[in-house]
């Protein structure tokens, strides 16, 4: 009689613990702003147009007709106005 009453017990763990592997019914579905990925923004991509301009103003150093339109365009396109 112990070992049917140690055995259905042990049957029930091992059930119990295979439907807590499931979905949990209490909460639903996880938020779906923890599961998205991050975007890049224009902000994002704006910075990375400016980096790749000052890196273009360090590499025609010693080039003045070149780099006078990238810096112009940095100052421009990168550079906020003080006002």
């Amino acid at each position: 009689m112990k070992y049917l009453v140690f055995l259905l017990v042990s049957l029930g763990l091992a059930f119990a613990a295979q439907a807590e592997k499931g979905q949990s019914i209490m909460f639903g579905d996880p938020d779906p702003v923890y599961n998205e990925k991050t975007t890049d923004t224009t902000a994002d991509k704006n910075a990375e147009f400016c980096k790749k301009l000052k890196q273009q103003m360090k590499d025609l150093e010693g080039k003045p007709l070149r780099r006078n339109p990238v810096v112009l365009r940095y100052q421009e396109e990168c550079v906020e106005p003080i006002n």
